[in-house]
């Protein structure tokens, strides 16, 4: 598919889709390696030969050629972040046994000077682990992560954000979903980790910054390479706004299936929680999932969704193994042991009938901020009067197509059970509502009413009235 990051398989590499995989930087950090840029070169983690001075032997490479004994700590370390070849994860495992960081060294591994001005020029800088704003030190990932390439502030510590995170794929009603459930916790006072891929991911950042709030992109990439291509814009809304993009990776490296996986394991470790709004059964997202319940600190909170519905069965498997099941961002809120400001409402779109979709990219700029009201993702509970507005023919027929998936006008009518009259008449009312759309394909819904809940539908729904405690992730004022 082109533009995608790939499709990851839990326990393996992923299957690396070409696309849209951005450009290479000329000059990059140092004397790279024609073919070396990611790829791991048998032979080349080398061997450490005791009383040899931490020299390695890599089959005939030694030394870089700028190195000398009065080298210091951080210029290795700047150099071997950006030298080509294995993986950042495994390079900090190596270092986190005690290994010296110039004997990692290679003998292409590039000039630390020549990496701080390209960082410089890039408008980068490397955050190593000690330094001050890790954000990692109290919630370290495993494998260990050694050091981050950020562009922005430092991400805060996990203690302040929440991860929402889900599939490339996912239906519109399930990207809506995450952009409010952004939104909601950025009104809350938390920040909003991703990994900014198409979908779920930039839905999430958008709703944060939708809000005001502040949002971290974690990518499998050099932090040059305009990867996703379609998420260019919303990179740039997030630096704007005062928020970060950070990799493990340097510049000009490109993103390759092999990254991602490494990668879900650090937007695990910068989160309190990880809200799970789509997984299909070998979806990269039960990944970052597991990493937090690998942690056993990270909540794991779960939209649920139809037996049926292929993108919901990685979130149903992680209910069914003890994940929180989410009916709201109320839900979230009361599992973190917060709430948002007002009254408590289901995730909302604050795009009632007549109001067009928001771009789930965020890449036309920032869109309106959602407002108090109701509306789901697929599998949320929706009180019967919350639709109220619809006539019976419109609420059996957008209740039939809620889950997400595209139905064709032969099974909604089975569904439904509406003479094809009264079923083409209120899908033409919801059509013209924006709350469904028609393709060739069939019929599919995009959007749920807007409505504001009183306190006996909070009380009809199970929910409990606000608390009036803290809000906020703990400190925030």
């Amino acid at each position: 598919m082109p533009g995608s990051e790939g499709h990851d398989v839990p326990g393996g590499v992923g299957r690396y889709m070409p696309g849209g995989v951005g450009r290479y930087v000329p000059g990059g950090v140092g004397p790279y390696v024609p073919g070396s840029d990611g790829r791991h070169v048998p032979g080349e983690g080398g061997r450490h030969t005791p009383g040899d001075e931490g020299r390695q032997v890599t089959g005939g490479e030694g030394r870089p050629s700028w190195w000398t004994p009065r080298a210091g700590a951080r210029e290795a370390m700047l150099s071997l972040a950006a030298t080509p070849g294995p993986m950042p994860a495994a390079v900090a495992t190596r270092l986190a046994e005690g290994r010296d960081p110039a004997g990692l060294l290679r003998a292409h591994s590039p000039d630390p000077a020549a990496v701080a001005a390209q960082l410089h020029a890039l408008g980068l800088r490397l955050l190593l682990a000690g330094d001050e704003g890790w954000p990692m030190a109290a919630n370290p990932p495993d494998p260990p992560c050694a050091w981050l390439f950020v562009a922005g502030p430092a991400p805060p510590g996990a203690a302040a954000s929440v991860a929402v995170v889900g599939g490339r794929r996912a239906s519109p009603l399930r990207r809506v979903a995450a952009r409010s459930i952004g939104a909601g916790l950025a009104r809350a006072g938390w920040g909003v980790v991703s990994g900014g891929a198409v979908g779920v991911d930039a839905a999430a950042h958008a709703g944060a910054l939708d809000a005001g709030g502040r949002t971290v992109v974690v990518l499998g990439c050099g932090l040059d390479v305009p990867y996703p291509r379609a998420n260019t814009d919303l990179f740039a809304r997030v630096r704007a706004a005062g928020g970060t993009l950070v990799t493990e990776h340097p510049p000009g490296t490109q993103p390759r299936a092999a990254n991602f996986l490494p990668r879900n394991r650090l937007i695990a470790a910068l989160s309190a929680a990880v809200v799970v709004v789509e997984a299909g059964e070998d979806s990269g997202s039960l990944s970052t999932a597991r990493a937090a319940g690998s942690r056993g600190a990270g909540h794991i909170l779960v939209l649920p969704g139809a037996p049926w519905d292929p993108g919901a069965a990685g979130c149903n498997q992680l209910i069914r193994d003890g994940a929180t099941l989410v009916r709201s961002l109320t839900d979230i809120l009361e599992e973190l042991a917060t709430t948002a400001d007002g009254p408590r409402f289901a995730v909302a779109t604050g795009h009632g009938p007549g109001v067009a979709e928001p771009d789930p990219g965020g890449t036309t700029g920032p869109g309106p901020a959602p407002g108090p009201g109701l509306a789901t993702g697929p599998g949320l509970r929706v009180p019967a009067q919350a639709w109220a507005g619809l006539d019976s023919c419109a609420r059996a027929a957008l209740t039939a197509l809620i889950d997400g998936q595209m139905l064709t006008p032969g099974r909604l009518a089975t569904a439904t059970g509406l003479p094809p009259a009264d079923l083409d008449n209120a899908l033409l009312d919801l059509e013209l509502a924006g709350l469904i759309r028609r393709t060739a394909g069939g019929v599919q819904a995009i959007n749920l009413p807007a409505i504001r809940i009183s306190p006996a539908d909070l009380a009809d729904s199970g929910q409990v009235t606000p608390d009036p405690g803290s809000r906020g992730p703990p400190g925030a004022s």
